[in-house]
């Protein structure tokens, strides 16, 4: 990591931070508005990768509260 950006716990704590309280959203928004109004965006190459989706604490291994072996409605007798 370059030193300009100061240390790595710096650059998490910021980028958490920045995360959390909803900077990094609203810059990617306005870059996008941005970009758009200049006609630099192509919505026909526009998709949703799975990275930036959140998952359900099921899908990332958690706890579902669903027995294994039910289906979604069912109870195990």
């Amino acid at each position: 990591m370059p030193k300009r950006y100061g240390s790595w716990k710096t650059v998490y704590d910021r980028f958490w931070r920045w995360d959390e309280d909803g900077t990094l959203e609203s810059a990617a928004w306005h870059l996008q508005g941005e970009l758009d109004a200049e006609g630099s965006v192509d919505w026909s190459q526009f998709n949703v990768d799975s990275t930036i989706v959140q998952a359900a604490r099921a899908a990332a291994g958690g706890p579902s509260g669903v027995k294994k072996g039910t289906e979604p409605g069912e109870t195990k007798a």
